[in-house]
């Protein structure tokens, strides 16, 4: 049984902390799985590690755009392979890619089972366990597609729900369709009913994928598909599928489950009321705040509140608001001040302009045993201040030693690479003029 992690969320759900190239499911804000303490894991880390206890990890995959690749990585260690989508178009264009990934580069069987997941639910092992279980019962069916249904605790009108057939019982039961976000009276009555909450959980046998395929021309090579990628329709597969097929079945998982879409279900979960450098006055209520700043952030009054800081933004919002921040987004440039990468992170924290000229000051960090690969600026300078640690610069072949203190500086259009060594290096680049990096062999 294949596993997929559906990753190519556009980050926007909990801004400012989240963006394009790190996205809500990479911040580090949770706990792992059954774990106290005070270093934080990612929503894709606490899965990927409740995979790992449950047996799955070894044939994980991960789908998710080309920007998001290194930071994958580097979270993951490099222990998932991911299928890159070569632009966004919704979760049907994204199960086929990946489907064609299993197949033509994994070497999968296509009588094997995949079951697809999102990323970022808050569950417990047993969610995991119960997949197993689903896979075992697609794996002995035909042209059948297994869901997940989480039995309400409640009934909400934030999730979608799976109608199982009327007087269906038992351990697999029939789907006769389903039902999007209702409102309160609808909720209350589909949870009377028996209905399931949608946890996006789907699997099934890999052969099935292929007929979906054919209306549009697309054959199942991961290589191929990634360049016919604009002939598949941008829809989601409930839409494009599920909606639509006749064989639907479905098993019951009855432990905690929830979507942690949004800053106000994110912090419902979040065991500190803060994180990061926050004083709170005695008259705040059931507010959580998040400040990576590195300056104090002093709150005062608060009700029912989100504080978030960091160097793309500052939010401020009542919580049950904060699920609408979407809709304040769509006129704010689209920047990212925080990057992840597989050799350490990026942090821009000084961007100006003086006379025409720019000048972008950043903090690097490069993990020990790391290397950041080989690039250059055609028309623009760079000015390296190590500020900890030990390395090497390699300058067009030539080694220059990097120690606390030193400074280097790399000329327009020089090729380099900067290696840690020991312990993580730690850096001052300023750089001087508007240019691309350009990666180098």
């Amino acid at each position: 049984m294949y596993i997929v992690l559906l990753s190519g969320g556009s980050g926007k759900r909990l801004w400012p902390l989240s963006n394009d190239l790190c996205s809500k499911q990479y911040i580090k804000l949770m706990n792992h799985d059954g774990a106290d303490g005070e270093e934080k894991c990612s929503m894709l880390q606490r899965v990927f590690g409740q995979l790992k206890a449950a047996g799955l990890s070894g044939n994980t995959v991960v789908c998710a755009s080309d920007a998001q690749v290194e930071i994958i990585e580097s979270q993951l260690d490099g222990e998932a392979e991911v299928a890159v989508e070569p632009m966004r178009r919704d979760t049907f264009p994204a199960v086929m890619l990946s489907c064609a990934y299993l197949l033509s580069e994994k070497g999968a069987d296509p009588e094997d089972v995949v079951a697809f997941l999102p990323v970022d639910p808050y569950t417990t092992g047993a969610f995991f366990e119960r997949i197993k279980r689903l896979g075992e019962s697609i794996a002995s069916a035909e042209q059948t597609i297994g869901l997940l249904g989480g039995v309400p605790t409640y009934p909400s009108t934030k999730y979608g729900y799976i109608l199982p057939e009327d007087g269906a019982d038992g351990e697999l039961l029939s789907v006769r369709g389903f039902r999007e976000k209702p409102d309160e009276p609808a909720a209350e009555e589909l949870v009377a009913g028996g209905a399931l909450w949608n946890c996006g959980v789907f699997c099934f046998k890999l052969s099935t994928a292929s007929q979906w395929l054919a209306p549009y021309g697309v054959g199942m090579d991961y290589r191929q598909m990634a360049a016919d990628y604009e002939k598949l329709p941008k829809r989601s597969f409930d839409y494009e599928v599920l909606e639509h097929w006749d064989r639907i079945v479905a098993v019951r998982y009855a432990d905690i489950w929830k979507d942690l879409g949004t800053w106000n279900t994110l912090t419902e979960e979040m065991p500190e009321k803060s994180i990061g450098d926050v004083t709170w006055d005695g008259t705040c209520e059931n507010s959580h705040a998040v400040n990576v700043l590195g300056i104090p952030l002093v709150v005062m009054g608060a009700k029912d509140m989100v504080i978030a800081a960091s160097h793309d933004g500052i939010l401020v919002a009542d919580k049950h608001q904060s699920s609408y921040i979407k809709d304040c987004l769509t006129d704010l440039e689209d920047t990212s001040r925080y990057e992840e990468r597989r050799w350490g992170t990026i942090k821009t924290i000084d961007e100006d302009e003086d006379d025409g000229i720019k000048s972008t000051t950043k903090r690097i960090k490069v993990v020990a045993g790391k290397t950041v690969p080989m690039h250059k600026y055609e028309n623009s300078t760079e000015t390296i201040t190590v500020l900890s640690g030990m390395g090497k610069l390699i300058l067009e072949g030539i080694e220059v030693d990097l120690t606390a203190g030193s400074t280097v500086s790399v000329a327009a259009g020089k090729a380099y690479s900067i290696k840690a060594l020991g312990s993580d290096l730690r850096c001052i680049v300023i750089h001087i003029g508007e240019d691309t990096e350009v990666a180098v062999g």
